[in-house]
């Protein structure tokens, strides 16, 4: 629960690997895990991925379609594959976006839509992590 009872819960978490399919099929053998979607959305921020489900919540591997990206920058950064984002789902997210403004942490992208709301904060703010705090709707 976070301030005031809001519901929060972890509804995705992000690998960026330098090549998506080797990961991608490797995570699928090994969790046994169903064929994945492909967002082509992420387009947008020069990445291609592989989402898979699990029970209600989401892995999902990230790669880099060209040399200019985040992504690319952080494998960069890291020195190869790894962990890369995390998403909370989250009911109070106005007062989450409110809170993160007043503690100085840098959003880096923001969307709201009908069915779902995004605010991913900078890495550097969030110690090394992309985090997302969203609400979705369902």
């Amino acid at each position: 629960m976070a301030d005031g009872g809001a519901r929060v819960r972890l509804r995705q978490a992000v690998l960026v690997a330098s090549e998506l399919e080797p990961v991608a099929s490797t995570l699928a053998g090994a969790l046994g895990l169903g064929e994945p979607f492909r967002d082509p959305g992420v387009g947008e921020f020069g990445l291609h991925n592989a989402v898979f489900a699990l029970g209600d919540c989401f892995l999902e591997v990230i790669s880099p379609t060209r040399p200019d990206t985040a992504g690319s920058r952080y494998l960069a950064r890291r020195g190869g594959d790894g962990g890369y984002m995390l998403i909370f789902d989250i009911e109070d997210l106005d007062g989450a976006r409110r809170r993160a403004a007043a503690l100085g942490v840098r959003v880096v992208w923001q969307i709201d839509l009908p069915d779902i709301s995004g605010t991913h904060l900078h890495p550097a703010d969030m110690r090394g992590a992309i985090v997302s705090l969203d609400r979705s709707e369902p």
